[in-house]
């Protein structure tokens, strides 16, 4: 499901410089198919999106003013459909945080970070270029 990524609500308060560096560089080579796989997300108790992943992509979406495409989970075990490794190792993350994910939230508030564009300030440098 495509997504404006600023309705996604980040789970962890930072990003990796090098895979953000990373997906601007797929971006602004036309390689999108270098990409990191679709960000699993999950539903919380009041319907909003917990990215459990995905962090790194959706920032960049979000900075470029993009919607993202995304795998809405319902469970540990719904995640994406495997054709390479990048598509385990999402599953992997989606089923090993899965449960965790609200409780992750809740750090990640606690941090500072409320939103995704909360992540871009405080990364500010990341985006800058």
């Amino acid at each position: 499901m495509k997504v404006n990524p600023i309705d996604i609500l980040p789970t962890q308060d930072f990003l990796k410089p090098g895979t953000v560096e990373y997906i601007f560089g797929c971006i602004a080579d036309g390689a999108e198919s270098g990409l990191p796989p679709s960000p699993i997300v999950r539903k919380n108790l009041e319907g909003g999106l917990l990215a459990i992943d995905g962090h790194n992509l959706i920032a960049v979406r979000l900075a470029l003013g993009e919607d993202i495409e995304v795998h809405l989970a319902e469970s540990k075990d719904d995640g994406l459909e495997v054709k390479d490794q990048k598509d385990i190792d999402r599953n992997a993350d989606l089923l090993e945080k899965y449960n965790q994910v609200p409780e992750l939230r809740a750090q990640t508030v606690l941090a500072g970070v409320v939103t995704f564009q909360d992540l871009i300030n405080r990364n500010q440098n990341l985006f800058n270029g």
